[in-house]
């Protein structure tokens, strides 16, 4: 046998790009049990949310990056999302309200890389 086939097939690109999206959307739902604990000061630091949430960031980037086909339409729903999680967390908004824009988050990644985080 001479060489491999390692071209990727459009499909094998696509499913990338939503196993990157989903790993950004799974980093964000972890967040609430933190936040709830940095809130009540019985366990992580607001600083501690703020760096979870900046890898989620970068998660989401690296998705982005697999995903050149995603235009702006696309891409700024869950940037904004992710700009108002690190605003809760400067103005220490309620545990509910936080739960609530994490779920709006990953609602916005979902829908950005076709994904349907409420089954598995």
């Amino acid at each position: 046998m001479i060489g491999n086939n390692t071209a990727k097939t459009s499909a094998d690109v696509v499913a990338e790009s939503r196993s990157k999206g989903e790993d950004a959307a799974t980093a964000l739902q972890r967040l609430p049990i933190e936040y709830e604990q940095a809130v009540s000061a019985s366990g992580e630091s607001s600083a501690t949310i703020t760096e979870a949430i900046d890898e989620a960031m970068g998660l989401l980037n690296d998705a982005y990056a697999a995903s050149p086909w995603l235009g702006a339409a696309l891409r700024q729903p869950p940037l904004a999302a992710i700009a108002l999680l690190k605003a809760d967390v400067a103005s220490k908004v309620a545990p509910d309200v936080f739960q609530h824009d994490v779920d709006q988050a990953v609602a916005a990644i979902d829908a950005a890389f076709g994904i349907d985080s409420t089954t598995g």
